[in-house]
């Protein structure tokens, strides 16, 4: 008798099995490829050493079920060895302990494919190695990994659609540019900018993705530098201190732009706040601020 190379399913032979043909076909056939179709089984991980998911040819055997589960708690790292054959499995980790599990070849050397605890994953085998089924990177399972697919609720997906007008009724964190072909509303609440310190030095440079209002207090004679980051169309406010003992001036390079070209005096006295507002007018290829145009308003402070 001979068996297929993969699911090692019985290939009757001319005129063999006289008569009981039927039986075999049945168990060695038929049997044997509703497993590696459908078939299911749960491996129990609390056993020493690799586990391997051994196939018989002709027989009903766990290593040729499509679905695998595995169950129960490790006590270190597991390998599961599959058979050197081109073949695909869906893995079910549902094993606790803070352990990986790692799919290799049985006699291949590889590396092998972890897959993560409480998740599932589809790998293949190309008889050399065990690799992901949806990519080369890790795997691409639901979780929190790098690189795992997001867990999704129905409720988030909602926030996707191209045209339905949807309610975002929980906090949403943004770490990069969200951009609007549309109107902003803020029907109640408020939208603003956390302001942020500036570094003084002799030059001080804005980094505009940090906020729209910066506050900086000057300890020295300083240069208002070209800002950094700037996306043309910003606008807000820069807090201008001066420190304990006063007496700093502030000068500017060109890309600040003031009225009739004349730049600001700073108020010299201790302690004393100015304000500039200003609104970014074009920007490089770098995001380096161009030209920016500014207004001073002088000494700040509680009316006498």
């Amino acid at each position: 008798m001979a068996y297929t190379s993969r699911i090692k399913m019985n290939k009757q032979a001319t005129g063999a099995n006289a008569n009981t043909w039927g039986s075999v076909l049945n168990t060695e056939v038929f049997s044997v490829a509703d497993q590696a179709i459908a078939g299911y089984t749960s491996v129990s991980v609390d056993v020493s050493g690799a586990i391997v998911l051994s196939v018989t040819d002709g027989a009903v055997s766990r290593g040729r079920n499509k679905l695998i589960e595995l169950k129960g708690t490790l006590a270190s790292a597991k390998a599961f060895e599959v058979p050197a054959k081109s073949r695909e499995y869906t893995i079910i980790n549902s094993t606790s302990g803070s352990f990986a599990c790692t799919f290799k070849v049985t006699g291949g050397g590889d590396s092998g494919t972890a897959v993560a605890q409480g998740y599932v994953s589809k790998i293949y085998s190309n008889a050399t190695s065990v690799n992901p089924a949806t990519g080369d990177a890790a795997q691409r399972t639901v979780g929190i990994a790098a690189a795992n697919v997001p867990d999704t609720s129905l409720a988030d997906l909602r926030y996707d659609q191209l045209s339905a007008s949807q309610t975002i009724t929980g906090a949403k964190t943004h770490t990069s540019l969200v951009e609007s072909n549309s109107s902003i509303k803020v029907s109640s609440g408020r939208a603003y900018a956390v302001p942020h310190s500036v570094l003084d030095a002799a030059s001080v440079i804005l980094s505009m993705d940090e906020s729209n209002t910066f506050f900086v207090t000057l300890a020295g004679n300083r240069t208002m530098g070209f800002p950094l980051k700037g996306r043309a169309g910003q606008s807000g406010l820069i807090y201008v201190y001066q420190d304990g003992t006063g007496s700093r001036t502030l000068s500017y390079v060109s890309c600040w732009k003031f009225s009739g070209g004349t730049a600001p005096t700073a108020t010299t006295s201790i302690n004393s706040c100015d304000i500039i507002s200003y609104n970014v007018r074009t920007v490089a290829a770098s995001l380096t601020v161009t030209a920016i145009d500014a207004e001073m308003k002088t000494d700040f402070k509680t009316p006498a």
